[in-house]
């Protein structure tokens, strides 16, 4: 059962074996894993339930829809665009549909230096496996490529670089390109196409508009889950109450802390909220004689891995990728004012994006903010992920030059870079990479509830469950105990999965005499 709650008058109070917070990559994944195992189990998602009838490819109703904050969600001092989803299906509703597994040296590099002595490769696999099953994970095929994708892998081959076509979780894509406002056509393989019907199929009771604002703890165990319905429009209705024995969290790695900090649970170690990586990113425009249409097609499906070395540094290192938006979201991200930014943005069918993405070391930090759905968030470039930043605009304007571009704008927003062909490019590195003086985004806030061996430094373990209260798991990217350095749609369903085959296991120590399986 999915139900919509915005405008409910009564309180809901209930009872259930498992309350999931949250319905993206983590709690998704994990409410289908724990009600085909036939335990009882509540989603609450604070988003409204949208379905593709009604998406409606317009960027004006969309972003308000899909995005926390209509997609303006950003750190303390505004220097750094968070987007995150917020709806059932979670960000997984908006995403490009990189599918990445969790690179070996990344594993490795959390065994050793996070005590997470079990996370390997060969104890992930079954998870991976079942994940990508259940998500048609795919290659991309090269007649797939679209326009955009096509001009980076020119240039990226003409430089003789490393970069390759991935694969992707889509089914009969009619590559229509409104990928980011939600797929129309159900071809796109989000949580809510996949494993949030599962769920439902399942016997989980699903409920949009449902904020959870207190995690319930009592002599070291969870014992549920106290919110208020919210509307679309964040207006605060009923109380909500869920008695259950377990609750797994997976709100992502910007609302979990803060909820448990709200909560006043699990932060013995002073962890909680701490340690946040951003994958900063930061876009190039190229301008082609011939038009491109770089939004029409598979947004993603190329990547360039050149700058990137895992297995010799896993702690460093950039990934280059293609991007495209549309009107609204191009000229809200374009430097200049009247008749310059008009020069940009009529070069629209004409551009080209590459964005050099961070596997970044600079931490940042959440904390319960102003109201529920405004967390505060803080987050400050160390000198060395800035410079790295700056090299890899470089190697963005090499590329879409070498790929033909008439000219390439770096968009520092006062005064923004044009080169051409020829053109020395070393001043990108002398101005550099500031905060506030040119445009970064994060779409894969990580690593503020981090798993690890010592409960003094991470506040879950290796299966997500809290070192300090009993019953209480979180599945999202707030666990990862590093800057993933890649895509962690994959990484993140697959430790959901893994924690939820753990409860599973785990099920009659977890949730003592009062609760059992159902019938």
């Amino acid at each position: 059962m999915i139900e919509k709650l915005a405008g409910r008058r009564d309180d809901l109070r209930t009872r259930a074996d498992v309350c999931v917070i949250g319905s993206g990559a983590g709690g998704s994944v994990a409410a289908a894993e724990l009600a085909d195992a036939g335990l009882d189990v509540v989603v609450l998602e604070q988003g409204h339930h949208w379905t593709s009838a009604e998406f409606t490819q317009r960027e004006d109703e969309m972003l308000p829809r899909l995005f926390e904050e209509a997609g303006m969600r950003q750190t303390e001092d505004g220097s750094v665009l968070v987007l995150q989803g917020r709806c059932i299906g979670g960000s997984t509703v908006h995403n490009l549909c990189y599918s990445f597994r969790t690179p070996d040296p990344i594993l490795r590099l959390w065994q050793d230096e996070h005590g997470v002595a079990d996370l390997t490769p060969s104890s992930m696999a079954a998870s991976f496996e079942r994940v990508e099953r259940h998500l048609k994970v795919k290659q991309i095929r090269d007649d797939e490529v679209n326009s955009l994708n096509a001009v980076i892998r020119r240039g990226t081959e003409a430089l003789g670089w490393s970069g390759f076509v991935t694969k992707h979780n889509r089914e009969g894509c009619v590559k229509a390109g409104y990928c980011i406002l939600g797929c129309s056509y159900d071809a796109k393989q989000s949580m809510l196409v996949t494993y949030v019907p599962r769920a439902d199929r399942a016997g989980a009771r699903i409920f949009a508009n449902a904020r959870a604002d207190r995690i319930c703890v009592s002599n070291g165990r969870v014992h549920g889950v106290h919110g208020r319905v919210v509307d679309p429009q964040g207006r605060e209705g009923a109380r909500i109450e869920v008695e259950a024995p377990v609750v797994v969290l997976a709100a992502g790695a910007i609302a979990s802390p803060a909820l448990l900090l709200a909560s006043g649970v699990a932060n013995r170690s002073g962890q909680v909220g701490r340690n946040l990586h951003l994958h900063p990113s930061v876009m190039v425009s190229g301008f082609f004689d011939e038009p491109l249409h770089a939004y029409r097609g598979i947004p993603q499906s190329y990547y360039v891995d050149e700058f990137i070395d895992l297995e010799r540094d896993p702690h460093r290192g950039y990934v280059l990728m293609p991007i495209a938006g549309f009107p609204g979201l191009t000229a809200a991200n374009l430097p200049g004012f009247g008749r310059d930014h008009f020069r940009w943005q009529r070069g629209f069918a004409h551009m080209a994006g590459l964005l050099v993405l961070l596997h970044d070391q600079s931490s940042g930090s959440v904390a319960p903010g102003s109201a529920a759905s405004k967390p505060r968030i803080r987050y400050a470039l160390e000198r060395e992920d800035a410079r790295q930043l700056a090299e890899g605009l470089v190697h963005c304007c090499e590329i879409l030059l070498a790929a033909g571009a008439r000219e390439v704008m770096v968009p520092w927003w006062n005064d923004p870079l044009v080169v051409r062909p020829g053109d020395d490019l070393s001043v990108i590195t002398r101005r550099g990479v500031r905060q506030g003086e040119i445009g970064i985004a994060s779409t894969h806030p990580q690593s503020t509830c981090r798993m690890g061996g010592d409960p003094r430094s991470s506040v879950v373990d290796s299966w997500g469950e809290s070192h300090e209260v009993g019953g209480l798991f979180v599945a999202d990217m707030s666990v990862f105990p590093t800057s993933l350095g890649a895509p962690p749609q994959i990484t993140t369903a697959a430790l959901a999965d893994r924690s939820a085959q753990r409860i599973r296991a785990r099920w009659d120590e977890l949730s003592g005499a009062r609760h059992g399986r159902r019938a």
